[in-house]
């Protein structure tokens, strides 16, 4: 199974004192036991460390981005034009949601992977009909 992971995820993962931080690492052992496949974005992991570079310093950052990038089991796709115009299309459409742009490209590009479920604290995944692992 494949599941993607949002923002908030990774955050949680990360920062020890985050409210989501014990959830987070027993959906994470779940993963682990299960062999679940991850899939993340360029956007969101530019939003992640961004957020842990400002929060939690620069070392924690780079520590994350360089865990990302030698993991075996966490793909990272891009937000290409499709996806971009798509998620453009999404935040248009729902101006009455509080959706973030980023929140809207994992919405175009989970619908492109035919994902349905991701790994997130974000109840707009939901909104939008995806199944929320937390």
């Amino acid at each position: 199974m494949t599941t993607f992971v949002d923002t908030g995820a990774w955050i949680a993962l990360t920062d020890r004192r985050d409210t989501y931080h014990q959830e987070a690492l027993a959906v994470q052992k779940q993963f682990q036991s299960a062999n679940t496949r991850l899939v993340t974005s360029t956007y969101v992991i530019s939003e992640t460390i961004t957020w842990l570079r400002y929060n939690l310093g620069h070392t924690v950052a780079m520590d994350f981005g360089n865990k990302i990038l030698a993991s075996s089991v966490v793909t990272i796709k891009d937000i290409d034009n499709a996806h971009f115009a798509k998620a453009f299309e999404l935040f248009k459409k729902f101006e009455d949601q509080a959706f973030s742009f980023t929140d809207c490209t994992s919405f175009a590009l989970m619908k492109s992977l035919k994902l349905k479920q991701a790994f997130t604290f974000d109840a707009h995944f939901s909104t939008m009909g995806f199944i929320l692992i937390k």
